[in-house]
């Protein structure tokens, strides 16, 4: 594990919890930097710390913006977005190779199906996994600014983790932050498991945070399968879904419907029969991870693309030269944002 920046240390080990001060400290950037150096030219190829992981990767500039835009974490269907579609920046990057050709075929953008961020990071960060680990980390099904996650019965679900044999405990609770900035750590309390959260996603060292609260547990959990299943999985973390899924209600969002999540607007036919899949392979614990879980979660990762780090490279400095008077907007923004924090308001 090399050298991960300060502000990727957690307060303590994942196994005693966070304070509430604690969890909302981590949920909010402490300084600017803490996103990085460049202006982001799209969050969603910064935003997971994939603006960190791609440029160490590429062999990119840190204070360079990365022309393009990309997932939104790790999908298991293939829709293309609204908002990746409306993006100014014709590089669209991606580990699913299925979406990297609809990208290219259907929308007019120049997709690269690539091997996600996060590998080879982690592989050169993060290679083991602790020897002395132990316990289960729960990642609790989150929520964001449109989508909710509603339990039958909290009270059911927590019960269901006190009672896991013996080798899976101690249990601890992993939150994310939208859940932390909604005060879910409070709701939570009360059924006194510790609670830890990776902190806010805009923080360049989120996936820091990430493996170093996942590396401490040798099993995981979910009632649901996210990007975590996959990153766990991957990094050797024997990953598994206990408990019945909530039922998910949209609101507010442009891209899908509101009212009770219905996969069919996220993916086609094949999209869901692979899901469906991946529930199945996930669908009990075993103290490893399994080939097929492995070859599974190393689709979705983009462990076969065909593009390597000096192809990307290329391709995000071609972006850049095309992107120069954007790029320039991006600065003078970044540096008229500072410049109000510095110089007083006029008459205050």
């Amino acid at each position: 594990m090399l050298n991960p920046p300060p502000s990727a240390l957690l307060p303590r080990d994942a196994h005693e919890g966070f304070s509430d001060d604690e969890l909302l400290r981590l949920s909010h950037l402490q300084r600017r930097t803490e996103a990085g150096h460049a202006p982001w030219a799209s969050w969603e190829v910064e935003n997971s710390s994939f603006g960190r992981t791609l440029r160490e990767w590429a062999g990119y500039p840190s204070w360079l913006p990365l022309c393009a835009s990309a997932d939104h974490g790790v999908h298991w269907e293939s829709r293309c977005w609204p908002n990746e579609l409306e993006s100014p920046y014709r590089l669209f990057l991606t580990w699913n190779g299925k979406k990297a050709r609809l990208m290219n075929e259907r929308h007019g953008k120049t997709a690269l199906h690539i091997p996600h961020p996060w590998l080879a990071y982690r592989k050169k960060h993060y290679p083991e996994l602790d020897p002395e680990r132990n316990g289960t980390v729960v990642f609790f099904t989150h929520s964001n600014a449109t989508t909710t996650p509603v339990f039958e019965s909290l009270d059911a679900y927590m019960q269901s983790l006190r009672d896991l044999p013996a080798c899976f405990h101690p249990v601890v609770i992993c939150l994310s932050f939208h859940d932390v900035l909604k005060g879910m750590h409070r709701t939570l309390r009360p059924y006194g498991f510790p609670i830890v959260t990776a902190g806010t996603t805009n923080a360049q060292c989120f996936v820091d945070r990430f493996y170093r609260i996942a590396r401490r547990f040798r099993y995981a959990c979910s009632p649901t399968i996210g990007s975590h299943s996959f990153y766990l999985a991957e990094a050797g973390v024997a990953f598994f879904l206990h408990g019945p899924a909530p039922t998910y209600v949209i609101k507010g969002s442009r891209a899908v419907r509101d009212g009770e999540q219905d996969l069919r607007d996220y993916g086609d036919d094949e999209d869901i029969e692979r899901f469906m899949m991946l529930r199945r392979l996930f669908s009990e614990p075993f103290d490893t991870v399994s080939a097929a879980q492995s070859e599974a979660v190393g689709r979705y990762l983009g462990e076969d693309a065909d593009t390597d780090a000096g192809q990307l490279q290329s391709a995000l400095w071609q972006s850049l030269c095309r992107n120069v008077p954007r790029v320039g907007s991006l600065y003078l923004a970044n540096a008229g944002r500072l410049l109000r924090r510095i110089v007083p308001a006029s008459g205050k």
